[in-house]
């Protein structure tokens, strides 16, 4: 027969996995409809039924939808970054990686679940809480990408604008992916991602020459 203390601790680990069971559930459902409502039309009555829990449920998880969306963003964030590491890897070893990062940054960016988060982004403009608790997860987001470039080009690394040139790049293909949402034509944006190519390689090339001197 099991101590009393030993069915209260299984007790408390059978809840904790049950509530983290439900938090992802959560975030799940969020996430999708999300991507289907978008924003304005997101109600968390819905987001509780797609997740198959009772509207009081979610607010046992997230306080207020703003930190439900935080959540969410952060987890859509976690995700895209992950399938960029991956696809990294397959290509990390080819001549020329730079083609291949950027088509996959460029390809997650359009992505509906990342096009749905850049909504909160722009919601963010006049919502001082959603600004608030999106902040710092694009903040941290942004490191993880850095990270992610420098493990892809650790010859380029350690020079003196690398970590610039490689916000500078996201920046742009983050204002090029908000744009996708107006205009989804893979035509209109040829002259702009040949520019990210461009100033990328320039920049990719004066940093191995800076390296090259050292």
């Amino acid at each position: 027969m099991a101590a009393p203390e030993e069915s209260v601790s299984k007790g408390d680990s059978r809840r904790s996995q049950r509530a983290a069971e439900t938090r992802l559930r959560l975030l799940s459902a969020s996430a999708e409809l999300l991507a289907e409502r978008g924003y304005s039309r997101l109600a968390t009555a819905a987001i509780a039924k797609r997740a198959g829990v009772a509207h009081g449920t979610l607010f046992k998880h997230f306080a207020t939808k703003t930190e439900l969306m935080a959540a969410t963003t952060e987890r859509v964030l976690e995700e895209v970054i992950g399938e960029f590491l991956r696809m990294a890897q397959q290509f990390a070893g080819e001549p020329e990686p730079i083609d291949h990062a950027l088509s996959a940054v460029w390809s997650l960016f359009r992505s509906e679940r990342l096009q749905a988060t850049l909504e909160l982004y722009v919601a963010a403009r006049t919502d001082d809480s959603l600004r608030d608790a999106l902040r710092p997860i694009f903040t941290t987001h942004r490191s993880a990408f850095l990270s992610a470039a420098r493990a892809l080009l650790p010859d380029s690394a350690d020079g003196a604008h690398f970590e610039s040139n490689v916000t500078g790049i996201l920046a742009t293909l983050l204002g090029g992916a908000l744009l996708w949402s107006v205009v989804p034509e893979p035509e209109f944006f040829q002259s702009e991602l040949a520019f990210v190519d461009r100033i990328t390689r320039a920049e990719l090339a004066r940093l191995g020459s800076q390296n090259g001197e050292q």
